[in-house]
């Protein structure tokens, strides 16, 4: 790959300052299989505080925190509800039917990035035939990632956990982003995810941490979700190197989260004056910007853009996505929106 200054591929590319770093170097540890590494204890009692769940449990990977969550709230031959433009649907590797036996019905997100709940109501309202596999589970995404990052209203997130309740379903949210989403809505972190059986977020994206999840659970379902966990090939031993970095995030990183916000919306202006490329939306709801190219030229876009120093990901063959995070300066921001508001003149 070319030398990319301005890296805008995704906030996975964040990297860890000097002062996570040190937190890492003087983590205290233990072996968290056996319950024993005291940083990662506090990384699970701070974030169940912090989230109102009666318990947090640490997963190396979102993936592995999705394909965990599911499994522990559904049975082998049992579909899921989701959205056709869902994380848990297009870029996990098929888990579900893989490991626990489980299909995946997909509806189409609305406008906003939400499943319609009159549609999610009629996708419930199956009862109980014997011809129909039991539905009793919805995901969410918020935010939602490739309609980009879209941020979910408390009042369709309600509307959506009524539906649920009112057939016995149980809602799933997959909150990788969640933290934008809080930040967006000027909420807290409680708020927003309130009403959900449970719940992942991420480490490694909008905190800047080098990896790490945490799946958000009621202390009736962690025994099974530990269990999977296990099975799943997640349990690590002396995890509190990463769980420091995660504690460094809450209190360092996750105050400055606009920050990011801000920067979309300055590439956003870039974008809207470029004479080849167009926007979904030129006000961008948090960190994920979304950019159209000619039919069939995104790859050659991402390819010229490289050669100027800054990496997007083509996401279909004509459109790109544009991803802010921490570790980015305004100034190179500032640099890439000048370039892309000038590109295809």
């Amino acid at each position: 790959m070319r030398n990319i200054k301005v890296d805008l591929r995704s906030d996975t590319v964040s990297t860890p300052c000097h002062a996570m770093r040190n937190a890492i170097a003087r983590a205290e540890l233990g072996d968290d299989v056996f319950g024993e590494d005291p940083t990662v204890n506090h990384l699970e009692e701070t974030m169940a505080d912090l989230t109102g769940f009666d318990r947090a449990v640490f997963m190396p990977t979102g993936t592995m925190s999705n394909g965990v969550a599911i499994r522990a709230q559904t049975a082998p031959g049992e579909e899921v509800i989701c959205g056709s433009n869902s994380h848990v649907y297009v870029y996990e590797n098929a888990q579900y039917a893989a490991l626990g036996g489980i299909q995946m019905h997909r509806i189409d997100e609305a406008e906003d990035g939400c499943l319609p709940p009159e549609i999610v109501d009629s996708a419930l309202s199956r009862g109980d035939d014997q011809h129909f596999a039991p539905r009793t589970l919805v995901t969410l995404e918020n935010t939602q990632n490739i309609m980009g990052g879209l941020v979910i209203s408390q009042e369709r997130k309600r509307e959506l956990i009524d539906v649920c309740r009112s057939h016995g379903a149980s809602l799933y949210l997959d909150g990788a982003r969640a933290w934008h989403a809080a930040v967006a809505l000027d909420l807290s972190i409680r708020d927003v995810l309130s009403g959900c059986r449970m719940v992942s977020m991420c480490f490694s994206k909008a905190l800047g941490c080098p990896a790490g999840s945490i799946l958000l659970c009621s202390a009736e379902d962690e025994k099974r979700v530990r269990y999977l966990r296990k099975q799943h090939g997640g349990g690590m031993r002396q995890t509190g190197i990463l769980a420091a970095a995660c504690l460094f995030a809450l209190d360092h990183n996750l105050p400055q989260l606009s920050r990011t916000h801000k920067y979309a919306r300055i590439l956003a202006r870039g974008i809207s004056h470029s004479p080849v490329l167009s926007l979904d939306d030129p006000n961008p709801q948090s960190n994920i910007v979304i950019a159209g190219t000619p039919e069939g030229k995104a790859q050659a876009v991402v390819d010229a853009l490289a050669s100027l120093e800054i990496g997007c990901l083509a996401l279909s063959p004509s459109s790109l996505r544009f991803v802010t995070h921490l570790s980015l300066s305004e100034s190179g921001v500032k640099y890439a929106a000048d370039v892309l508001s000038a590109f295809g003149g």
